[in-house]
């Protein structure tokens, strides 16, 4: 039986890695919903976060806030526009005012709201989720892609000739 070649293994090896690091290493991601972060991040991107002191972010770093100081309750991934006495003042990149002056934020972000600082994006990872959410589709599409890998994977290992043993095969 063939076996998958070194760098289909070395890429599949990398990406699982990858996922494996922003899922449980860094433990704290969150899935981009809404355009608000157009075209810097799309719906469906995964951000990995990394907790940091309100003293160590500045201006033009991507941050992630809730708490209350989220007016809608839930986290929020928008910019670091302006840094006040207060706390730090923020705006959706596609967004045509700041945070606090649409309502989206109660007021600045203080570290008690902080969630984390943006450090690393996975693109699309997220993509199946947020459609599954925002249309209301059922849950277990969110399983769809992993069947379908595993699917693909055993498939081409059970289709594939096997070699035959014995003959010397020489390349010319």
């Amino acid at each position: 039986m063939k076996v998958a070649s070194k760098s289909t293994v070395v890429y599949v090896a990398a990406v699982v890695l990858l996922l494996f690091w922003a899922y449980f290493v860094q433990n704290d991601t969150r899935r981009v919903d809404g355009h608000s972060m157009l075209p810097t991040l799309e719906g469906g991107d995964l951000v990995v976060l990394q907790s940091v002191p309100i003293s160590d972010v500045h201006v033009g770093d991507i941050i992630v806030y809730g708490g209350s100081c989220s007016a809608l309750g839930i986290s929020v991934v928008h910019r670091v526009v302006a840094i006040t006495s207060a706390g730090l003042i923020t705006k959706g990149d596609n967004n045509p005012g700041t945070d606090q002056s649409l309502g989206i934020a109660t007021g600045p972000i203080t570290q008690g709201c902080l969630e984390g600082e943006v450090v690393f994006v996975i693109p699309y990872v997220e993509l199946l989720a947020y459609y599954v959410d925002t249309y209301g589709l059922p849950q277990w599409l969110n399983y769809l892609p992993s069947i379908l890998i595993i699917l693909v994977v055993v498939g081409s290992l059970l289709l594939q000739p096997e070699e035959k043993k014995g003959e010397d095969v020489r390349e010319p």
